[in-house]
């Protein structure tokens, strides 16, 4: 075995002053070993990527994402410092950068950038299959040909080029698996051709995954005080969940010989959760805290068979060429985004009488209730069908023309962009409509099941109804979905302009990039009023502009050490639902339930400070401090607005109460980011040589002042974030061991922020997932492996509470997954 001297700098890394490092490493006599080592391919790409960057970021390479058990992109992502992840159901969805809500980061593919699915500015990323990347690059400090809208971060998706491979290429990707919490079968494929040459290029790819699930929940509603609780109401729901994600697009590329290309790109991708719900709800009162026996108790039931749907569709034809000194960029981009819901529900209430019902309380994040009555006996007064039903559909035309060249300084860039949007839609996010229920047609009695697969108590007797064959009756007995009321209708028609300079200026010792953004923003949100009786047309345009510097410096200590200096400003739009004209309104109360088209944007200034040192090969330890100032932070909040705007009623400047949203003020984030990736390979021979880890952590602090003058953390900021995986690669046998932890934060979609006793809150979440790869070279001389991927293997529950941790108000169970397949390229 070689031990080699540098084994003893890294080892005692944490130890060794800066000066005494490079002293040691000035020493070593250096070795280069050609190893074929996926891990640490891809753990170079991505770190030479972030070294050659000009400004704070990490980057995800396509290799790297590949030998992670990720199930979309959102799980790439919170392996990097300072993201966090906010799963549903047990799988990620969004991500949280750098503890800030979720519309504070602005997504693109190929530098094109994608409205919001959800609700115009929050990006979903469970319909980014993770195989379609090429790169990720999380910008953190963010340069001034990059969007403004991007208070704590920009993520661009780089897709496949067909210029990264000379020739024909391909890959393709298989696997099965199962979820253990019901036995969903679980399904995976992708494939990917290329062809390019001097001239031409060509990529296409598909990919299409697949899960079924039971996600196993129980949502109390608690009154009383720690240790004290009433069970005012019980809810215990079981769902079984299909979800599937698919993407497809390609790219065509024509080469010039002055070293331009012309070409078109397209991606299309779409996520499907279908959802059957089982519902039971027990309802108690006055009865004692924690644990007793209620004489009587009512149960209402819930079921449905639904559906939640969103698409991307970005389509760009562009040309890079150079003209002179000048390199040309310019494009056009067709984006439609499709964010729609569907969940017809057989709601059942009125008599459902049980007798005798016992409840524990003892552990309330579990309880226990049983009552003498069959379940299946229970019968109820009144029937109702409720649509619940949401959609927003946003078509988007996107204009970019950028120029670069290189001058005495450096380089100088500048462009323009182009950004005009409209969307429709209803529901916010989703409106509800009820009707009779066809009893004589559909009988729920008839489409009883079998008890739920649980790992919960189910001591109500809990069981399924064959919630596919109830809907199918529905629809066959004339039941078609709601249309969306009138209060909850959505109209928006947005345009950008924006424009930007920056100018580079190479130094000796490194650069500083120096420039700024201006934003100008036009909205019109149409919604209704009441004149008399009648609805008529609610217009309200707003227009602002933003001006948006930025100051970048980048040090070169030496070659291995880097320190990054940057100042950068912001902005956030109000999201569509929050922005809406569309409002609920009372002429008798005189208020108004709606959205507030009068909120102002946030905007941020932002400080970030990284020490950067990449020490060996696929080696990096990191430091980065940050801080962001946001005013004008938007919650949830009871407003006071002009009536006369909302209904002829109102007399002009009488004032009613909006429920909606407002600016709060004082939005402060500030944190610190450590990073370490270290190999063994560097220093040793033999079987220990392919041992290393990745690590970072994140510590995080925040606050803001709600419009009604209470103090919150910003919602999705977790106090400590943390990524430990180690890894071995070695002889063609690849394994990683990868522990996620964040602790506990504000749910932003759960609450009115108000008061501390009503914010809901997850409690901390931890993960342990295992990826396991062989290499199949050798056996079979061609580029193919098999791989298993083991996700949750400690079968965690997640929890959500009212307040304080002794009020949980929800948990969530799903099981483990596991995934075996086998991967081919050429």
């Amino acid at each position: 075995m070689r031990i080699d001297r540098r084994f003893f700098q890294w080892a005692f890394l944490p130890f060794v002053s800066v000066l005494g490092a490079q002293g040691l490493k000035a020493q070593v006599i250096e070795e280069v070993l050609v190893v074929a080592k996926p891990i640490k391919a891809s753990q170079q790409a991505a770190i030479e990527a972030k070294r050659a960057a000009n400004n704070v970021a990490d980057i995800i390479s396509a290799d790297a994402i590949g030998r992670f058990p990720d199930q979309n992109l959102a799980d790439a992502l919170g392996r990097v410092p300072g993201i966090a992840i906010e799963r549903d159901q047990g799988q990620a969805r969004y991500v949280s950068f750098r503890g800030t809500p979720k519309r504070y980061t602005t997504t693109a593919f190929n530098g094109i950038s994608i409205p919001g699915v959800e609700n115009g500015r929050i990006p979903r990323f469970d319909a980014y299959p993770a195989v379609i990347t090429s790169q990720v690059v999380a910008n953190k400090a963010i340069t001034p040909d990059m969007p403004g809208e991007s208070v704590s971060g920009y993520i661009n998706i780089k897709t496949f080029s067909p210029s990264d491979i000379k020739g024909f290429s391909g890959s393709v990707e298989g696997g099965l698996g199962e979820q253990n919490l019901g036995g969903g079968g679980i399904d995976k494929g992708n494939l990917r051709l290329s062809y390019s040459d001097d001239r031409f290029g060509m990529v296409v790819y598909g990919s299409h995954n697949s899960r079924k699930q039971i996600t196993d929940n129980r949502e109390p509603t608690y009154s009383g005080t720690e240790g004290a609780l009433f069970p005012d109401r019980i809810d215990f729901r079981n769902y079984k969940i299909e979800r599937e994600d698919e993407a497809y697009g390609g790219t065509l590329e024509h080469y010039f010989e002055n070293g331009g290309r012309v070409y078109l790109n397209s991606l299309n991708t779409k996520f499907t959760d279908t959802e059957q719900r089982n519902d039971f709800r027990v309802y108690l009162s006055d009865v004692p805290p924690r644990t007793g026996t209620a004489e009587r108790g009512n149960i209402r039931r819930l079921l449905e068979y639904g559906t939640y749907i969103n698409k991307t569709q970005v389509n760009t034809v562009g040309l890079d060429l150079p003209f002179g000194d000048w390199d040309v960029q310019a494009s056009y981009s067709n984006i439609e985004t499709t964010f729609d819901t569907y969940l017809p529900i057989p709601y059942f209430i009125g008599g459902g009488q049980v007798s005798n019902v016992f409840y524990d309380l003892t552990d309330p994040r579990e309880p226990i209730v049983r009552f003498d009555e069959d379940l299946a006996d229970v019968d109820y007064a009144v029937n109702l069908l409720v649509d619940a039903i949401g959609g927003l559909y946003t078509d988007n035309d996107q204009f970019k023309l950028d120029f670069a060249r290189e001058n005495r300084w450096g380089e100088l860039k500048f462009g323009a962009k182009y950004d005009d949007r409209s969307a429709t839609g209803g529901g916010a996010p989703l409106a509800l409509v009820s009707k009779p229920y066809p009893v004589d047609s559909c009988p729920a009695t008839d489409y009883t099941q079998g008890p739920w697969s649980t790992k919960l108590n189910n001591g109500i007797g809990a069981f399924y109804a064959d919630n596919r064959a109830l809907r199918a009756c529905l629809e066959a007995a004339g039941e078609t979905r709601s249309e969306f009321p009138d209060d909850e209708t959505l109209a928006i028609d947005e345009t950008l302009l924006s424009g930007y300079v920056m100018q580079t200026f190479d130094l000796a010792w490194g650069n500083i990039i120096a420039g700024v953004r201006i934003e100008d923003t036009e909205y019109e949100t149409v919604g209704s009023r009441l004149v008399g009786t009648v609805r008529e047309p609610l217009s309200v345009k707003r227009t602002y502009t933003n001006v948006l510097p930025s100051v970048h410096l980048n040090y070169d200590f030496t070659d291995e050490q880097k320190f990054r200096a940057s100042f950068s400003t912001g902005l956030s739009r109000p999201t569509y639902i929050e922005a809406r004209a569309a409002a609920a309104i009372s002429e008798v109360t005189s208020s108004i339930v709606g959205g507030n088209p009068f909120l102002k944007q946030e905007e941020s200034w932002g400080i970030d400070l990284a020490y950067e040192w990449y020490f060996d090969e696929a080696s990096l330890l990191s430091l980065t401090l940050f801080h962001r100032g946001i005013d004008n932070v938007i919650a949830e909040s009871a407003e006071r607005v002009d009536g006369s705007i909302y209904s002829d009623t109102a007399a002009p400047g009488e004032l009613w109460e909006l429920t909606a949203f407002g600016n709060g003020k004082d939005g402060k984030l500030q944190g610190i980011e450590f990073a370490f990736t270290g190999r063994l390979d560097n220093y040793l021979d033999g079987f220990f040589s392919g041992f290393g880890v990745e690590a970072n952590l994140s510590l995080i602090d925040s606050e803001y002042t709600a419009p009604e003058g209470g103090k919150f953390n910003l919602p999705g900021q977790s106090d400590t974030n943390y990524n430990l995986s180690l890894f071995y690669e070695n002889y063609g046998f690849s394994a990683r061991v990868t522990y996620r932890y964040r602790s506990s934060w504000l749910d932003e979609t759960e609450v009115a922020l108000i008061e501390a006793a009503s914010a809901v809150y997850w409690a901390p979440q931890e993960r342990v997932d295992v990826a396991l790869r062989y290499n199949l070279h050798e056996l079979t001389g061609y580029q193919a492996s098999i791989f298993v991927d083991l996700n949750n293997l400690t079968d965690e529950t997640d929890f959500r509470y009212t307040g304080a941790k002794w009020n949980p108000n929800q948990s969530e169970s799903f099981g483990r997954r596991f995934l075996v397949g086998v991967r081919f390229s050429f």
